[in-house]
């Protein structure tokens, strides 16, 4: 029984990270998206220093964290 609770843990831990990393993924897509239709060229998305890699994306990516972290929280996990 242990060893199939803990394939079971194994998996869903799995599953787990890659729905988090599916997610930052998505966002980060999203966030280029939306810059490029507000008018920003491609090459200043990834120039540093810039407002978008230096200041936009930091700052997306803490939220992302903070929101997974509340999330686990609230399930319990942390």
């Amino acid at each position: 029984m242990n060893d199939l609770n803990a394939k079971v843990d194994a998996e869903t831990r799995n599953n787990m990270v890659n729905h988090y990393a599916n997610g930052e993924n998505q966002m980060y897509t999203m966030m280029r998206e939306m810059a490029t239709a507000k008018g920003l060229h491609p090459s200043e998305l990834d120039a540093s220093p810039g407002e978008y890699e230096d200041g936009l994306q930091p700052t997306a990516e803490q939220w992302y964290q903070a929101g997974i972290k509340d999330a686990d929280l609230k399930m319990g996990e942390r």
